[in-house]
Formats: C-alpha cells, sequence, structure tokens
C-alpha cells in the first residue's frame, strides 16, 4: 500500500478504494512518479464497526512519505545553486498531494459536515503556490481526519454519541465557513504568505482542536466501558497491583499547551508518533522551566484522543511512589492490562502467580511485566514517561534507560515518548549503544529564542485577556511596551510566565496594580535561571516580589510563622497538606492556609486542607533556602533550624499518636494477607502519622550538633516508650527498611552515650528479625518480643507487650549474636562486597544473589545455570565494577555479567583457549577506570604458572593472553590510572609491573622492593598496594609488612596458627586500616591499624568450618563468611570485643537428637557420653559415660541404645534411674560389635535403630565412585541383614515411619535437594532384609523431622505452623542455618548447635 503524507488511501469503511502515487509533476497524469489514481475499482468490502482508531497502520510503507526530514535530507545533498527552487518544487508537490487527499475523501465521505469542510480545505491548499505554511500540521492533521471519516461511517450509535456529534458538526461548520471566507477574500493574497502565518494555522488548530475534543470525549466514553467490563476478580487483582497514584496523565493538576503555541515541537512529536519508520523513543531535552512537562501532558492527551496511548508516568520528586524507579513499570503495565484485554489476558495469570513480581529488579519488571506481554499480544501502542530526571537514582546512566535499550527493539510496535532535562546520568543513558541509534532528541533550550518569546508573548496575551471584564483594568492593558518587559525578563522560561501570571491573577488584587508593581522592581543579575538566551535571566527578582507583596506589610512577629510555614513545604520529605503542616507545626489550620493562599502563585494548592501542597517550581525552593539570593532575613528560611522544628514536631506526634496494634489486626497473619490493609491504614494512620513515621530521620540527619541537645529528651521518650508501635506502623506501610535507615543515621548524630547504645541495641533488634518485621506486624509481638535476649535493652522496657503463643524453656540468649546468618539451600560458592559496602553478592550452583548488607534480605536473583561439569570447577571470583554499577563472575569456563542497575544479564565471555587446571587455579580481577575492559590473572600452584588475560566488556570478546614468567605472582591485580598493575616476588624482591589495558606488549618494570626472608617460601600472599601493604603467613603467623619501608606492621605469634593465606581466607579494608584473617580453630581475628602497627581488635570464635571469608567489608565495620549452605554477617562496628565470640562449647561433630517414645525426654549424643534432658523444665537429667564416639541413639521404654565405632551398647534403665541424675546405669549393658567383614561403608554419615529396638540402619559412601549405600544389621549379634546401593544418591538424613515399615531420606546434589523412600522388605525363611525402592508417585511420609505428631511444621522460610495452618512463630536465620540440628516431641521443638553442647527449646501452647 502506498501512503501520502501519513494517510491510508484504502479506507477500510469506503466502498472506494483507490491508490494514489508521488509523481514529479501532479498536472501530467503519464509522467514517471505523477500523483494520480492509477485504479479505481468498485470494492465489496462492508464498514467494519469499531474501527475508529485502527486505520490500516501495520500496512504503512515509510519509503511512501514526503516526510520533513526526506526534504530536509533532499535539501543538504544538494549543494548547488538550484537546491532552493528544488526545495520549492517539493513544496508544491506537498501541498498538491494533500488537496488531491482531502479532495478524494471530500468526493467520498458520507458525512455531510466533514465533506463540506474537505473541500473547503482541498481548495484553499489547491490554489496556494509556492511555501506551504502549514505543510507539517497537514502531515499531522491527515490521520486524524482519515479515522474521523471511517468513525462516521458506523452504525449505531447511543445519544451520547449524538452530541457529540452535533456539537462536532457546529463547530465544522464555523471552520467551514472561515476557509471558505479566506478562499474567496484573500486568496492571492494568500499565496505569498510565509510559513507560520496565523491565517494559514489558525483554520487547520482549530479543526485539530475541534476533532481532538471529539475524540477525548469519545475515548474516555470507551475507556469507561472497557473498565466496567473488566472481570471483577481481575478488577481486584488491578486494584491491588503496585501502581503509584496520580501517575497517569488525567490526574494531578496539569494543564496542557497554549492554543497556537510550541508549534514545531507538537508537530514533530505528532509526525514522529505515526510514522513508524522513526526511531522507538522520543527525548524531549530541555532546561528547567522550559515547558517540558506541559508539552508531555498535550502529546498524551492527543494520543489518548487518537486511542493510541497506552500508558504514561509524570514522575514528580514531590512523592515518593513517582519518584521511585520501582514504580515505573508496574504502574505502566497496570495502565496497559486496564486498556488492552489482551494485555490483561496475559497480565493477570502472571500476577496470580508470581505476585511478587511488581518487586523484582528494574529488569525483570520490564522483561515480566511490558515486554513479554506486549510481544504476545501484539499491541502498538505509544508510552510516556515525563520528567524522568525527578526520579530518585543515583546510577551514573539513568537505570531506566539502561533497562529501555535492551528491550525497545525486541517491541517494535510500541513508542516510548520521555521527557527528561539534560543531567549527566540522562545523557549518558541516552547515550549507551543499545538506546543511542534508537531514540530521536529535540532540544527544547536550542529553538530559536524568537520561537519561544513567540509562544510566551501568545501566553500572556491569551492569559491576560480573562481580566478584561474587570473594572479596574482597561481595554488596552497590558501594553505592549509591558508585555515586551515581561517576555524579556521570562527569558525563554515558561516557568516565569506561569508564575507571572498567577501572581498578577490573584484573587481580591487588581490585576493592573500587581503587574506595575512587578515591572517596577529593578532586574536582577543573580545566577539561577540562566539560559543561552540571556545570561542574567533570574526569577529570583519575581519570587522576591511576590512575598513581598504577600507578607511586607504584616507583622514582624508573625515571621517566624511565615518562615515556618515556607519551610515546611519546601524542606518536606514528601509533600505535606495544610492539615499535616499544622500538626507538625503546632498551629491550626485555619493559620496555615490563609498564608498558602496568600503565595499561591509560588504554589500548587487547593482549598482542600487535607491535600497535599507543594512548590510550583522547584526553583522556588532553591531560592527560599538560598541567602545570597533571598536576601530578605524575614523570608529566607535556614535548613538546620527549620528541619529540627519539623524534627521536634514528627517527635511530637510519634510520642502522642503511637498505640499498640494502630490497624487493628488479627494475630499471627502476614500483612499481605490482610484484604483491607490499605483501608485500614487510611482509617488508623493518617497523613502526619505516616511522615512523621517515614521522615523523622531525615530532619535529624540536617541539624547542626548544637540543636541536638534540645531534642535527646523527645528523643529518648520516643525510643523507650514508642519505639516497637513505630516499627509495627513501618511494617504495615511496607518500609520497614526505613528504621534500619532512622536508626543507623541516628547512631552517626548522637554523642549521648545512653541514648546511643539504646540506638545501638534497637538496630540489632531490627536487623536480626527483620524478615519477620517487614512482613508481619503482629509477630512483632508474638516472636520478635519473646526470642530477644532477656539482657537487651528492647526487651527489657516493652517485654509487657509480649503475646508469645510458645514459650523458650531452654537456651534463650542472653545477649544478642554478634552474626546476622542467612541460610540457602545447596553451597555457596563465592562471596563480594560491594564498593558502597551496601551490598553482597553470593554465588551458587544456579543463581548469583545480591543481598542487603545490613539485614542480608534477598534483594535480586540472577540465574546463573552452570556449565557442563561446572561443580567440578574451582570455586568462582565475583568482582564489582568500581562504581558498584555491574558484577562479573570470573569462573574456569566463562566469565558472567550482570547489570546492577537494571538486574539484567550484561553478556557472557567464553574462556576459550586457556589450558590451565583450573581446579588448583586461584583468580584475581580489575575493571579499567571506564568499566569497559575486565582484567583476570590467573594463578595456578601446580604446575606454576600464571596468566593475565583481557576481555572486552562492549563486544563480549577476549582480546588477548599473556604469561607472567617473572617469579612467583602476588594477588591481586589492580588498576592504576589507566593502567593494569601486577607484583611479583623473586630472589627476596617484590617488582610492581604495569601494562596498558588495550596493549599487547609484555608489562613493563615499574618498581622493586626487598622481601623479608621469612616470605621465601610462601606461596600465598595477600596484596594492598595502594598502601604497599603485604600480608601472609609463617609457620602460623600473620604477617603484615609494609615494603616501601620495609618493616612489618604485624607479627602476631605462632600460636595464631592461622591458615595459608589465599584470597579466599583473608582481606583488607580498602583503607588498610583493618585486616582480617581465618585460624585453623575457627577463630575470626580482626586486626586493627596503629601507630605501632596492627594490634588485635575483635575475635569471633565460630563453632564450625569456614568456607570462604572472612571478607572485610570496603569501610572495615562487617565481615562475611560463608559455611558450606549458610553466609554469616558480622557486624564488628561499635561492638566490644568481649561480645565479639559465640559462646559454645566445641566438641567433635555430632549430630544426635532424640526423644524418649512418651516425648517427655530429649537425649544428646556427645563425645563419650550421652546427655538427657527433660523438656518440661528444660533440665539436665542424666549423664551416661559411653566409652565411645556416639554416631547414633536411640530411646525405646527405659532403654537406651548408642551406636559407634562398628558397635552397638544397649542400657537397660529402671523407671526410677531416669528420674535420678546421679544414678548408675552402667550396671546392665550389652555389647554388639558387627561383622566388619560386611561392612562396606567406607564413610558411614548415619544411623538409624529400628523402632522396635532389634535392628540398625546405616547409609554413608562406598568405594565405588558416585556410589551411596543403605546396610541393615541386627542389633544383637551384629550380622549384616541386607544392602542396597544408591546411585548418586548420597543422603543426609533419613527417619522411619512409625510402623518401621518404611524409610525415608533427603539427599542433595548441586540442583538442590529431594526426599526419597524405601520399603523394609522382610525374608522370614533366610532371616534377611532388603530395602526395596519405593515408586516416585508415593506419598511422602506424614511424619518428617521439620513436622511434629501434633500438627506443628517448620515451613522452608522458617515460619512455624499450627495444625491449623496459623504462623505460631518463625525460627531465627541463626536457628535454622546449618549448623542447627531440628527435631520434634509432641509440641516440643527442640534445636542443637552441631558440634557444640548448645540445645535450645521451645514448647508450643495448646
Amino acid at each position: 500500500m502506498n501512503l501520502l503524507l501519513g494517510i491510508p488511501t484504502n479506507i477500510a469503511v469506503s466502498p472506494l478504494r483507490f491508490r494514489a502515487e508521488l509523481d514529479t509533476d501532479p498536472q501530467d497524469d503519464n509522467s514517471p512518479g505523477s500523483s494520480r489514481i492509477v485504479s479505481c475499482e468498485s470494492s465489496s468490502e462492508a464498514a467494519v464497526p469499531g474501527t475508529s482508531i485502527a486505520f490500516a497502520i501495520d500496512d504503512i510503507d515509510p519509503s511512501d512519505y514526503p516526510t520533513k526530514e526526506n526534504i530536509s535530507h533532499t535539501r543538504r545533498e544538494e549543494g548547488d545553486a538550484g537546491a532552493e527552487s528544488k526545495a520549492a518544487e517539493e513544496d508544491r508537490r506537498v501541498a498538491h498531494g494533500a488537496s488531491f487527499i482531502f479532495t478524494e475523501a471530500a468526493k467520498e465521505s458520507g458525512f455531510g459536515p466533514l465533506k463540506a469542510l474537505l473541500g473547503a480545505i482541498s481548495a484553499v491548499y489547491t490554489d496556494r503556490e509556492g511555501t506551504i505554511a502549514a505543510r507539517n500540521k497537514i502531515a499531522e492533521l491527515l490521520p486524524r481526519i482519515t479515522s474521523l471519516h471511517a468513525h462516521f461511517a458506523t452504525r449505531p450509535y447511543d445519544v451520547t454519541e449524538q452530541m457529540r456529534r452535533r456539537e462536532l458538526i457546529r463547530k465544522l461548520g464555523a471552520i467551514e465557513e472561515q476557509l471558505q471566507s479566506l478562499h474567496e477574500s484573500q486568496l492571492q493574497q494568500l499565496a505569498h504568505h510565509i510559513e507560520g502565518d496565523e491565517d494559514v494555522f489558525g483554520p487547520l488548530e482549530d479543526l485539530e482542536e475541534a476533532i481532538f475534543q471529539y475524540q477525548m470525549e469519545r475515548q474516555t466514553a470507551i475507556d469507561g466501558q472497557g473498565f466496567e467490563q473488566i472481570d471483577p476478580d481481575e478488577a481486584t487483582v488491578l486494584n491491588n497491583s503496585r501502581c503509584a497514584e496520580q501517575a497517569e496523565f488525567r490526574h494531578g493538576n496539569r494543564n496542557g499547551c497554549l492554543k497556537g503555541t510550541r508549534r514545531d515541537v507538537l508537530v514533530e512529536i505528532g509526525l514522529w508518533a505515526h510514522e513508524f519508520h522513526k526511531p522507538p523513543v522520543y527525548w524531549l531535552n530541555g532546561l528547567a522551566g522550559t515547558g517540558k512537562s506541559t508539552i508531555a501532558q498535550t502529546f498524551a492527551e492527543k494520543m489518548f484522543a487518537d486511542g493510541k496511548l497506552g500508558a504514561s508516568f509524570f514522575c514528580s520528586r514531590d512523592f515518593e511512589d513517582r519518584s521511585n524507579l520501582q514504580s515505573i513499570f508496574p504502574t505502566l503495565a497496570v495502565q496497559l492490562a486496564r486498556r488492552y484485554t489482551e494485555f490483561r489476558s496475559i497480565f493477570i495469570p502472571l500476577v496470580r502467580s508470581d505476585p511478587g513480581v511488581a518487586h523484582e529488579s528494574l529488569y525483570g519488571q520490564m522483561n515480566k511485566l511490558i515486554v513479554q506481554p506486549l510481544l504476545k499480544s501484539a499491541i502498538s501502542t505509544v508510552i510516556v514517561i515525563d520528567a524522568l530526571d525527578e526520579c530518585k537514582d543515583n546510577e551514573p546512566a539513568s537505570a531506566i534507560l539502561s533497562v529501555l535499550g535492551q528491550f525497545v527493539t525486541k517491541i517494535p510496535k510500541v513508542k516510548f515518548f520521555i521527557t527528561g532535562r539534560p543531567e549527566l546520568r540522562i545523557r549518558k543513558g541516552f547515550r549507551l549503544p543499545l538506546l543511542a541509534d534508537a531514540t530521536d532528541v529535540f532540544v527544547l533550550h536550542e529553538v530559536e529564542p524568537s520561537q519561544i518569546n513567540n509562544d510566551i508573548r501568545l501566553f500572556f496575551r491569551h492569559s491576560f485577556s480573562e481580566p478584561k471584564g474587570n473594572s479596574r483594568v482597561p481595554d488596552d492593558w497590558p501594553t505592549e511596551e509591558q508585555l515586551n518587559i515581561l517576555c524579556d525578563r521570562a527569558g525563554g522560561l515558561f516557568v516565569y510566565a506561569v508564575a507571572t501570571v498567577r501572581f498578577i491573577d490573584l484573587k481580591n488584587k487588581n490585576p493592573k496594580r500587581q503587574l506595575d508593581r512587578l515591572l517596577q522592581s529593578p532586574e536582577n543579575s543573580a545566577f539561577e535561571g540562566k539560559t543561552k538566551f540571556r545570561v542574567n535571566t533570574t526569577l529570583d527578582l519575581l519570587y522576591m516580589t511576590i512575598l513581598h507583596e504577600a507578607f511586607g506589610d504584616d507583622d514582624p512577629e508573625d515571621d517566624p510563622k511565615v518562615r515556618s510555614i515556607l519551610g515546611a513545604v519546601v524542606l518536606s520529605a514528601n509533600p505535606l497538606s495544610p492539615s499535616t503542616i499544622a500538626v507538625l507545626l503546632g498551629l491550626d489550620a485555619e493559620d496555615v492556609m490563609p498564608l498558602l493562599s496568600s503565595i499561591h502563585s509560588l504554589l500548587v494548592c487547593w482549598e482542600d486542607i487535607d491535600h497535599a501542597v507543594r512548590p510550583f517550581h522547584k526553583s522556588f525552593p532553591d531560592f527560599i533556602v538560598d541567602s545570597a539570593r533571598c536576601t530578605n532575613p524575614r523570608f529566607w528560611v535556614s535548613p538546620p533550624d527549620q528541619h529540627a522544628e519539623l524534627l521536634i514536631g514528627c517527635l511530637e506526634t510519634l510520642n502522642h499518636r503511637l498505640e499498640p496494634n494502630m490497624c487493628k489486626l488479627p494475630d499471627g497473619v502476614m500483612n499481605s494477607e490482610v484484604p483491607d490493609l490499605r483501608e485500614r491504614t487510611e482509617k488508623h494512620i493518617n497523613k502526619a502519622l505516616e511522615y512523621a513515621c517515614r521522615s523523622w530521620h531525615r530532619h535529624l540527619v540536617n541539624m547542626t550538633q548544637a540543636r541536638m541537645l534540645e531534642i535527646t529528651s523527645i528523643l529518648r521518650q520516643f525510643l523507650e516508650k514508642k519505639f516497637l508501635f513505630w516499627l509495627e506502623v513501618l511494617s504495615v506501610l511496607g518500609a520497614a527498611r526505613e528504621a534500619i535507615d532512622a536508626l543507623e543515621a541516628t547512631a552517626g548524630c548522637l554523642n549521648d552515650l545512653p541514648t546511643l547504645e539504646l540506638v545501638r541495641d534497637y538496630t540489632r533488634f531490627v536487623i536480626t528479625f527483620f524478615e519477620v518485621i517487614s512482613t508481619s506486624a503482629p509477630h512483632i509481638y508474638i516472636t520478635v518480643l519473646p526470642l530477644s535476649p532477656q539482657s537487651s535493652i528492647v526487651c527489657g522496657l516493652y517485654k509487657q507487650y509480649a503475646r508469645p503463643l510458645a514459650r523458650v524453656i531452654r537456651g534463650l540468649p542472653i545477649s544478642w549474636e554478634p552474626v546476622v546468618t542467612a541460610a540457602r539451600k545447596g553451597g555457596i560458592k563465592g562471596a563480594a562486597w560491594s564498593p558502597c559496602n551496601r551490598f553482597i553478592a553470593i554465588t551458587s550452583f544456579s543463581t548469583v544473589e545480591i543481598l542487603d548488607a545490613a539485614t542480608l534480605k534477598q534483594l535480586n536473583t540472577f540465574e546463573n545455570p552452570p556449565p557442563y561439569n561446572s561443580f567440578l570447577d574451582s570455586s568462582p571470583l565475583l568482582v564489582f565494577s568500581a562504581d558498584g554499577h555491574s558484577l562479573t563472575e570470573v569462573s574456569d569456563r566463562m566469565f558472567k555479567r550482570w547489570d546492577l542497575q537494571t538486574g539484567g544479564p550484561a553478556g557472557t565471555i567464553l574462556t576459550e583457549g586457556l589450558t590451565l587446571n583450573f581446579t588448583k587455579s586461584s583468580f584475581s580481577s580489575t575493571y579499567s577506570t571506564d568499566g569497559k575492559i575486565l582484567v583476570v590473572l590467573y594463578r595456578q600452584a601446580s604446575p606454576p604458572s600464571a596468566f593475565i588475560t583481557t576481555h572486552d566488556l562492549l563486544s563480549k570478546t577476549h582480546t588477548h593472553t599473556y604469561p607472567v614468567l617473572e617469579g612467583n605472582i602476588v594477588i591481586p591485580i589492580w588498576t592504576h590510572g589507566e593502567c593494569l598493575r601486577f607484583a611479583t616476588l623473586k630472589s627476596g624482591s617484590i617488582t610492581i609491573w604495569e601494562a596498558a589495558f588495550t596493549s599487547t606488549h609484555l608489562p613493563a618494570e615499574v618498581e622493586s622492593f626487598p622481601a623479608p626472608d621469612e616470605i621465601a617460601h610462601v606461596e600465598n600472599l595477600l596484596f594492598l598496594p595502594a598502601l604497599s601493604r603485604l600480608a601472609f603467613t609463617h609457620k602460623g603467623s600473620v604477617l603484615v609488612w609494609d615494603f616501601k619501608a620495609s618493616k612489618f606492621l604485624l607479627n602476631s605469634g605462632p600460636a595464631t596458627q592461622a591458615w595459608s593465606f589465599n584470597p579466599y581466607k583473608s582481606s583488607f579494608s580498602s583503607d588498610g586500616h583493618f585486616f582480617a584473617c581465618l585460624t585453623r580453630s575457627c577463630k575470626v581475628s580482626i586486626w586493627k591499624e596503629s601507630s605501632a602497627g596492627y594490634v588485635l581488635h575483635q575475635n569471633l570464635t565460630f563453632p564450625s568450618y569456614i568456607s570462604i571469608g572472612p571478607y572485610l567489608s570496603p569501610n572495615g565495620e562487617s565481615v562475611v563468611m560463608v559455611h558450606e549452605s549458610a553466609i554469616h554477617l558480622w557486624h564488628t562496628k561499635d561492638q566490644d570485643l568481649s561480645l565479639s565470640s559465640v559462646p559454645s562449647h566445641r566438641t567433635q561433630d555430632s549430630s544426635i537428637l532424640v526423644f524418649s517414645p512418651d516425648e517427655t525426654l530429649v537425649a544428646l549424643g556427645a563425645p563419650l557420653k550421652i546427655e538427657i534432658f527433660d523438656l518440661q523444665s528444660g533440665d539436665l537429667w542424666l549423664v551416661i559415660d559411653t566409652g565411645m564416639e556416639v554416631e547414633h541413639l536411640e530411646m525405646t521404654g527405659n532403654t537406651i541404645v548408642a551406636v559407634g565405632g562398628g558397635k552397638a551398647i544397649t542400657w537397660s534403665i529402671p523407671e526410677q534411674s531416669l528420674l535420678d541424675a546421679t544414678a548408675d546405669v552402667n550396671n546392665s549393658i550389652w555389647v554388639t560389635h558387627f561383622d566388619h567383614s560386611s561392612l562396606s561403608l567406607i564413610h558411614r554419615k548415619g544411623i538409624l535403630v529400628f523402632p522396635d529396638s532389634s535392628r540398625v540402619l546405616m547409609w554413608g559412601h562406598t568405594e565405588g565412585p558416585f556410589q551411596g549405600c543403605l546396610q541393615i544389621y541386627d542389633l544383637f549379634s551384629g550380622r549384616c541383614l541386607g544392602s542396597v546401593g544408591l546411585d548418586h544418591v548420597f543422603l543426609q538424613s533419613a527417619s522411619f515411619t512409625p510402623d518401621g515399615l518404611e524409610v525415608w531420606g533427603e539427599y542433595q546434589n548441586e540442583w538442590g535437594s529431594s526426599v526419597v523412600g524405601w520399603k523394609v522388605i522382610e525374608d522370614s525363611e533366610s532371616g534377611t532384609m532388603r530395602p526395596e525402592p519405593l515408586e516416585s508417585t508415593k506419598s511422602q511420609p506424614e511424619v518428617l523431622p521439620s513436622r511434629s505428631s501434633h500438627g506443628h511444621e517448620i515451613m522452608h522460610n522458617g515460619w512455624i505452623i499450627g495444625p491449623t495452618k496459623e504462623r505460631l512463630l518463625w525460627l531465627p536465620n541463626h536457628w535454622r542455618s546449618g549448623n542447627w540440628l531440628l527435631g520434634w516431641g509432641g509440641r516440643f521443638l527442640v534445636l542443637r548447635r552441631r558440634g557444640t553442647l548448645d540445645i535450645v527449646i521451645l514448647e508450643f501452647f495448646e
């Protein structure tokens, strides 16, 4: 299909189909390329109802567009003197093409008024010669006329539609008369008008506005009907989905462009939207005050009227949800789901199956919520995002733009219109390689000043025309001279023009006098508001004039109140309503409202006292808090003083209004399980209280220390009386993380030691139980308080509010655990700190996770499927880029990189061509300064060798590799300016080498230093190049050598027994002030720099083996360690040395924990003894000396069976002895030795005694590769009764069903954990037994270690649910990591720390 100027020539509802082609000479039908009817045939296609918006858009051939860009390109190519005439000829072709389209449309239109109007337009433009002033406006208008033409052929329509059509007919008639008059009286003169002539634009803009109003009303009605037809269940899902309030273009107090202004940019944007060969992204770039949001509003309205707008998001720094990047994609998705049925059919099931999808990374959000539904539904639409610069985004390149660049080419039917100031991160975002070629840019502040001034003058004329009826204003007001001054002062800033009009047009004010007063003020040459149009343009003069007009004659005694209210408006963390301002400042709302109304021209405010007030433009807050600009001290707002006043108001609000269970939630529920949670919060938590809860600390950090003494007492009152209730409010608001931010910020501001200790205690409270605090407000009282240490300050102050559903009989910690623990399924292979200290990355076999460095809460997860046999590779290295915005996993076979701004993959590089023995290698890596090149150093111990490889991250290619031959390589490699550096050790010297990142030349020597004798035979060293520090071990001693000063900074002595260093067992903080290492006794030692060198700072004795770490955070305040499937975080800052060791009595690892049949006793196996505890009291009742290492223990009646060392011992204990801890139980024993000839288990992992105490089940590994084994032995004879091999199955634990006929076990592999079962088959003739695997379809036993006989069950996330599925308790992470063994005895839950005698006993109430 061919088109002309964006209009399809085969209108679906027309009985006549025609095709037009473009010619050089419209008068010659036979000339090549002439515009003529090639074919004209009758069509049997009937009109298609309801297709008013969809007019063959997808069939458009972009090559048929005679667009402005094509014309401009032609003109650029023509450099000869005839270019001008050719351009004029091109204009005539466009004009006559338009004439043809209008003429034919008029002939075929079945709608009389439209037919007459099209004929009038055709007549005007057919007679025109030379330059066409409205060429682009015609191109933009034609699709709307076509759509209208098609729509009016549809039948039937209702009464409302009939009224809309009547109004449109009236407007079309008026425009037709205007055009006929223009054609008859000014035809000859019109031919010579230049482009931009009002006579040309006027009728076309009137026509555009008439069609726009009609389509706007009609589209609104269609949307309303569509919303009503949404299924109620689906509507509930949409209403409960994450969505920023008032972010859509139809909400809020936003106005579009005044008619006649912004013509060029609006036409260009309109053409971009309709021309599908144009790039999919459009950036409207403009400085503050240039009118970007007004243009975005107008464009969104036009796209909505055309039926093309899918969604819009108007960002605003004044609102939390509209300045949060994480809200943009979920909000857009909800709007798309409301508008398009096809999109909704995909979106609703997705949200139902994955409720947390709206809280994923930006990459995950856009991929799942936007891209995939758009691809599957094949929707063509436009999306508008305004003021992207107003979102809180600390990334160097806009995170939203980074994500958009990865997906925009995958959804070619979708266009994105984005506005934003040219801030560095926005500019960098649009320059990203994936987005640069997909973006059109319009720079508002580079538009010719004359055009901007004409628009501003038109705006002034229109605005000042409204008060003409006022008797106080003459008819010739304002004069041309006054308009010239106003336009000159505006300097191209629309914000100045709008603020001026708002000031002059105040209620009860004489407009003429207001304008005279403004113009009488002398010009100001301050720096604010500078543009390329006029260097000294400023808003300061205007703002000062408005303030003087509002408060100049007021009593000076009111000035403090004025400053307080102004300060609350401009310094609040979120916009406040007059009623909220009154509460926080202790004023009457009646006092606040008049004051705000008097400066209405500077604010966006309403008559409703509960509606938030905000500055009209951000330049006003910048002015009012700057004493160099706001030179009148009556109005200047001092930020520290105003923040102090707001802080006091917040704390007083908290102290007076907070109370337990603010939202009246039922006991035990999760916040997400309360269907009317939003209604409850709105009812019980007013805006003033919500603001105080979420923002008090933001004001605290902006105060001066001089004013801290004023708030100490009121702050302590809040912490001692209202702290828990504050946490509860944050929990139901979904803002629990802000509690940690608030407490840490408070600790950094306090000098009062008692209050500081209180805050530190509360911080441990929140961090330890963050997972439950953030998800269930009721469990703050049910779980968190009852499980807090008895000596904690928070427990002492608030224990009366505890409502436990279980009691801790034994094992409640005396003080806070020094570490925060998070368990993970499967092993953790690597960990790393981000440079900003806020995040920790960990990698496992299948995922890479980003964790919150305060709470270990999972923030993001990246799928990381392993390559073949990757579980045999060495541990990978995680490397953050210097800016912390990307993460790379360096492993033996490949490098995988993720963009942390977007949460998506950034590429994979295969390490082809390297032939190292990777299972014995170690890595070091660094980025180039610009982040484009990754350098990896491989060091291999056997055979000794090292390689340096460089990799281009943009092209995802390996660039080159060269060996390091000079001596023993020292870890790490590092970036030094524009080069990379590393060090080697040889012949008693430390040599530093340097190479360019992009060079293939071998590294060059930079400098060399002598090395100490102790380093001669050391294989692994830890290097801190910035401070010339070198750490290593020598005969168990830890040594730190300053190689520039040639002296030791630390020599701990051989008693330390440190591990030989490697990159996984030690670390420096980035500034070298702290150094951490691991000893062979599982002790983590932290050394702190002093004037005399490094001194021991803290020790943490860990109860189990540390596989990775300790890794110090860059600031040295925290340490990360990994033990098998758990990660441990030790916050060392402000902790005493005495608090930094885990109290435990290490024993050999023993995983024995069994209950008596009546579930009143629990027995623990320990080296050479058995300990039996009474569950009811938690007391130790009986100790039995075994004389052997106990591998398994069983209690049946008054019989105790212990198995270990290839034998079993049975004790028959009188019942009365169980009540006497001093009883001698060693006088009635039976010893059985197992048949060693049958004992093929090389590594025995576990033992079970059958319920009848006659047989023993053992499992473990055999000599064969990847082979496990089950064996059954007679307990009294020791004879092997049967066995079965387990292919690739290595059991971790097992248990019998109560009847002893089935055994179920859990095993793990690289893909996770599974449960497998066997039925025990007995052969009565031979006396043998064999385990027979159960079918995979058979259900698992009802009683497993995580489930009690009373119906209690431990869920995978740590929640313990009761028989009726109610949540009773949340087990802290440090009680359910791999270091703890647990078991149920009726309603008692017992936990034992592996390798220690630590035991916890919990009783759940009936």
